[in-house]
């Protein structure tokens, strides 16, 4: 009988722990969005499931992100911040339909070409899903964002931070080694204490629609990042910077000019 409730026992508390694991892993499907996160030189990234591709394709208005998706508290505990931050988002289908962030036009290619690209995203993916498990000891990690190191490889690359997946080893540049082009956006040193926003377009690359010509990808809309941390996606053309924004750039513009005349009198 002791035996029997020990087992028992053991058999609760394993599947305790188990769901602790599974609470703390990415659950990731592929056709998700996922947006990555981190700041150059050693430390974290954040990978953050953003749901499926189709609610941005379909989107009517503003989606919120933040708070929806991850936590200020887990941003935090990644020991990330919204100065000198870079980010993107990205993701695929079995079919090599390719969804990527990107500062200027991205091409479409063919279905095999979008297959580089298909693998690398889901490498990104694969290593997001497996450092959620090792590292659930994290109490910040849930099923929708999970804290990544950003030196995260396997061999053969099936598991990948997102630092390591975005960057082209050959120079650096954030274009995932294959669109060539700038995937990413960027903050500025001061950007939490600033009237600034960053945006970032949305493109979808669908392989079927003309392989021999290869035509601009289309927009689905853009990324917007505050400076108060939110972070939301809207259909259209991304907006030119705030009144607020130009005001302060022009006060700067008159400071310096008040400040040449000065020399000249003098």
């Amino acid at each position: 009988m002791k035996l029997y409730k020990l087992a028992v026992l053991s058999a609760v508390a394993a599947g305790s722990l188990w769901s602790l694991d599974a609470s703390a892993q990415l659950s990731y499907s592929q056709g998700d969005l996922l947006l990555g996160m981190r700041t150059p030189g050693p430390g974290n990234d954040l990978i953050v499931d953003i749901g499926p591709a189709s609610q941005y394709v379909n989107a009517t208005g503003p989606i919120t992100i933040s708070g929806n998706y991850y936590t200020a508290a887990q941003f935090a505990a990644s020991g990330l911040n919204f100065n000198n931050l870079y980010f993107s988002v990205f993701g695929d289908t079995a079919g090599n339909t390719l969804w990527a962030t990107a500062n200027s036009t991205l091409t479409e290619h063919t279905f095999y070409s979008q297959s580089v690209g298909s693998g690398q995203f889901e490498s990104i993916a694969q290593g997001a899903e497996d450092a959620g498990s090792w590292y659930a000891a994290n109490a910040a990690n849930s099923s929708s964002a999970v804290i990544t190191p950003n030196g995260f490889f396997t061999g053969g690359g099936t598991d990948l931070a997102y630092t390591l997946g975005v960057l082209d080893p050959n120079d650096g540049v954030a274009n995932f080694q294959y669109f060539g082009a700038v995937n990413e956006a960027n903050t500025v040193a001061n950007f939490s204490t600033s009237p600034y926003f960053v945006t970032l377009n949305l493109y979808e690359l669908d392989p079927y629609s003309n392989n021999t010509t290869q035509p601009a990808g289309m927009q689905l809309g853009y990324f917007e990042l505050n400076s108060n941390g939110t972070l939301t996606f809207d259909t259209g053309v991304a907006p030119v910077p705030e009144p607020g924004t130009w005001a302060l750039f022009g006060a700067g513009m008159l400071a310096l000019g008040a400040i040449r005349r000065f020399r000249r009198t003098v």
